[in-house]
């Protein structure tokens, strides 16, 4: 299943470039229009950050 804009979004710009939840949030209110608050964003990642240890 693909990846949806949000996490894509977190991958690239917080797992990859080491930006803040907050350069993300702008990201992605700048480019896509979407406004999220910061506990989802914090949500998001922790669980992307749990599968990656999973995986690995």
């Amino acid at each position: 299943m693909e990846k949806g804009l949000i996490n894509r979004a977190l991958e690239k710009l917080n797992v990859s470039d080491f930006k803040d939840l907050a350069e993300v949030k702008q990201y992605l209110k700048m480019k896509y229009r979407i406004d999220i608050d910061d506990l989802v964003l914090q949500k998001r990642l922790e669980k992307i950050l749990n599968e990656e240890k999973a995986v690995a």
